[in-house]
């Protein structure tokens, strides 16, 4: 099995500007698995963007860092 990462946005209270959480890790045979269970799970609000390979993260896309302001 293999170990895929995820993050979220949402507003941060405090700032009231749009933050990147990071989310759970997802266990699943391949990235389509681990999107199938959040979207049948309820979790359609995460995204996965990598894999985690021992302690080294390999990303399929970039991971966003920081806080965006809201316009």
């Amino acid at each position: 099995m293999k170990t895929f990462t995820t993050h979220l946005q949402a507003i941060n209270p405090d700032t009231q500007q749009i933050a990147t959480f990071e989310g759970p890790y997802i266990l699943a045979n391949s990235w389509e698995q681990a999107e199938d269970y959040i979207y049948s799970n309820g979790m359609g609000y995460l995204v996965i963007d990598g894999e985690l390979l021992g302690e080294r993260l390999q990303n399929n896309l970039i991971k966003v860092a920081g806080n965006v302001a809201m316009n």
